[in-house]
């Protein structure tokens, strides 16, 4: 630093030179450049005198300057030299302070931003002494347009995170920052947020006492609030959730500023909920994925003993009289056996592992069937009413399913009849013309409704029993949901309902109030064109086909195949009563090596799919590799689309399924009876 010399008092005036010295010695401890002008009347403006800090400045010396004052300003560009003249002029004219920035490049080249400030004095002579003092405030430029440009980039990057409320405050509350996260989640606009308080903008009644207080803390102790859930509230007065974060800044010019930091949780909480819902479906998909595995493993066992059970109580009831009390004993043990593989079938069809063996049916004969079968179980005091329509169009459905489909409804109705006073259940079969209506295609459904046909089936149930909320209607078809006492109820029924409409591709309407009864109506698509009467193929009837075979097929050799022992000696007892010479086997391998050996001839194999050391697959391709011209046939409790799809590829001829009564086995013989050729030679 250069100290000015001490200078005695002058005795006489100063000269302009005596100015000019002590201007020199002035400058000489400040940084920067001085200018003194003398100003005219008339905005003429005289360059009296410049320090030598001018080449620090504009990169020209004081002299040139001074011979040639447009040195200084032509290193600006014309729009700043006329708003920098402008500006100085205005100043002195209203003779007060002259603050300003401009930018400027050097004599090499260098691009600067140089401040100026003066204050002009009025002379006696009518002119104005101004000294103007030119800083180099590059640095300091550079620093604010970064820090400005920061917090730009940081505005922008709020404004457009999703989610994210963004509000700077002093320790007064008062706002100074408010992002459109923070209009998006409170409501309020940054012009309305601006300059008031945050109690009185978001923060509840409740919460102003804690959240002034949590402030000063933070403020005292240079220490930010830990994050946290609040529950805050918007414009409208609604309350929201969010996830709060508070820190705090130092600022040198605008002091103590303090942030929050609020992530909106209603998307999230959504999510949460969503996902929680997605968990609850997947568990009770496990449930229905272990009922399909535990089926599919229980049903060759389960239909092994229902066959052991049907079959000899059918061959026992051909050994008595039909007046004789064991008869009676024999059917009802028939019945219930039959309920049992009903059951089996309705657990399948539930896991949706059941085959679908589509047809074009008349719905109205599965009505007729399904009628007479609750006529026979219905109470004395349930009237029950029937609507067939004639003109009703066929339907390509599996017609055992339709069955099912209609008695779980009625069976549904029936139970939720008023068990005093008079129950009606009412069954409706009629054409629908069009789609059916767009509630009631959501679930089953596929989404295009152009795929309707412009006339369609509808059979509904109704009731006047209790009804339903809507609570019970949000879950009514949900596995395992059921509003009987437990022992009473499962919850299959309508979940098996659903699951075979959505086979079908059919849809399904619920239509209840407490106090009003139900009405179930079920959608399908009419089978294209109207068929013939003689070619609509009727639901089953329940006739049963001839107990014996074709006298063509008698003395036919068959060689049956099953680990089973108990089906094993029901076959075999089936079969000679029928006139045919079995050969029964209970291992696969020993019943390919006789065949192999010649020890045993035969004209048709009918063996198991699941058995212990060969399955009947790899039975059927050994057999059909000795004698290619004999068919052979596969019995399983369950026939699986993979067992379908592979039998004839193994050269099977035909599948069977269990538990196989008398009838059953007799039929699929004769199905495959034009295939058998007996040989010449064992």
């Amino acid at each position: 630093m250069v100290i000015a010399r001490w200078r005695p008092p002058l005795t006489t005036p100063p000269t302009d030179a005596d100015d000019h010295r002590l201007l020199d010695d002035i400058t000489e401890l400040v940084p920067g450049a001085l200018l003194r002008y003398r100003v005219h009347a008339d905005d003429r403006a005289e360059l009296l005198y410049i320090s030598r800090h001018a080449m620090d400045i504009w990169g020209v010396t004081a002299e040139a300057a001074l011979a040639d004052e447009s040195l200084l300003w032509a290193t600006g560009n014309r729009q700043d030299q006329l708003e920098l003249r402008h500006s100085f002029l205005q100043a002195v004219r209203q003779r007060r302070v002259w603050w300003h920035e401009w930018r400027i490049k050097d004599a090499q080249g260098r691009s600067k931003w140089l401040r100026g400030t003066a204050k002009p004095l009025e002379q006696d002579d009518g002119t104005a002494l101004c000294t103007a003092f030119i800083m180099d405030v590059t640095e300091s430029i550079r620093a604010r347009a970064l820090e400005s440009a920061g917090e730009l980039r940081h505005r922008h990057i709020f404004d457009r995170v999703p989610g994210i409320a963004v509000q700077g405050y002093g320790p007064d509350l008062v706002v100074t920052y408010w992002n459109a996260g923070s209009e998006r989640l409170y409501g309020f606009t940054a012009d309305e947020a601006l300059g008031r308080s945050m109690l009185e903008l978001m923060v509840p009644a409740h919460m102003h006492a804690s959240f002034t207080a949590t402030v000063q803390h933070m403020v005292q102790t240079r220490t930010p609030v830990v994050s946290g859930v609040q529950w805050l509230q918007r414009k409208d007065g609604s309350a929201v959730e969010v996830h709060c974060s508070e820190v705090f800044m130092e600022h040198p010019e605008r002091g103590m500023e303090c942030f929050c930091i609020d992530f909106d949780l209603t998307e999230r909480r959504a999510a949460e909920d969503h996902r929680l819902a997605l968990e609850t479906q997947l568990r009770e998909s496990q449930k229905l994925e272990a009922l399909g595995t535990l089926a599919g493993g229980v049903a060759h066992d389960f239909n092994n003993i229902l066959a052991a059970i049907l079959g000899n109580a059918r061959l026992a009831l051909e050994d008595v009289r039909q007046e004789d009390p064991a008869a009676i004993s024999l059917q009802e043990i028939v019945k219930a056996g039959d309920r049992a593989r009903d059951l089996v079938r309705r657990i399948l069809s539930f896991s949706r592992r059941q085959v679908l063996e589509r047809r074009v049916i008349a719905l109205a004969s599965v009505v007729d069937e399904s009628v007479r079968l609750l006529r026979a179980t219905l109470p004395r005091s349930v009237v029950l009413r029937v609507n067939c329509d004639p003109d009703t169009p066929p339907v390509l459905a599996d017609a055992t399913q339709m069955h099912q489909v209609l008695l779980n409804l009625c069976t549904n109705a029936w139970q939720a009849l008023p068990a005093e006073g008079r129950g009606v259940m009412s069954i409706e079969l009629r054409p629908h013309l069009g789609a059916p209506p767009r509630w009631a295609t959501e679930d089953t459904s596929p989404p295009t409704r152009d795929a309707w046909p412009a006339v369609n089936v509808c059979l509904s149930v109704s009731d006047n029993g209790s009804g339903m909320d809507a609570p019970t209607l949000a879950h009514l078809f949900e596995p395992f949901f059921t509003t009987k006492p437990p022992g009473e109820g499962t919850g299959l029924g309508l979940a098996v309902v659903h699951g075979i409409l959505r086979d079908h591709q059919a849809a399904i309407e619920v239509n209840s109030a407490p106090g009003c009864g139900s009405t179930f109506s079920v959608y399908f698509r009419a089978a294209g064109q109207r068929v013939p009467h003689a070619e609509v193929e009727p639901a089953d009837t329940g006739r049963a086909p001839p107990a014996l075979p074709a006298p063509e097929l008698v003395g036919k050799r068959i060689l049956y195949v099953d680990d089973d022992e108990q089906i094993n000696h029901l076959i075999e007892r089936m079969l000679r009563r029928g006139g045919f010479e079995p050969s029964v086997y209970r291992h696969p391998r020993e019943a390919l090596s006789d065949v192999r050996e010649g020890k045993v001839a035969y004209d048709l194999a009918i063996t198991d799919f699941a058995m212990p050391g060969m399955s009947g697959l790899e039975l059927a391709r050994a057999l059909r590799a000795l004698h290619p011209d004999r068919p052979v046939a596969i019995t399983s409790g369950f026939i699986a689309e993979e067992l379908r799809r592979l039998a004839p590829l193994a050269g099977v001829a035909d599948l069977i399924a269990k538990p196989n009564t008398c009838e059953e086995l007799y039929t699929a013989i004769e199905r495959l009876a034009s295939r058998v050729c007996r040989p010449t030679t064992p």
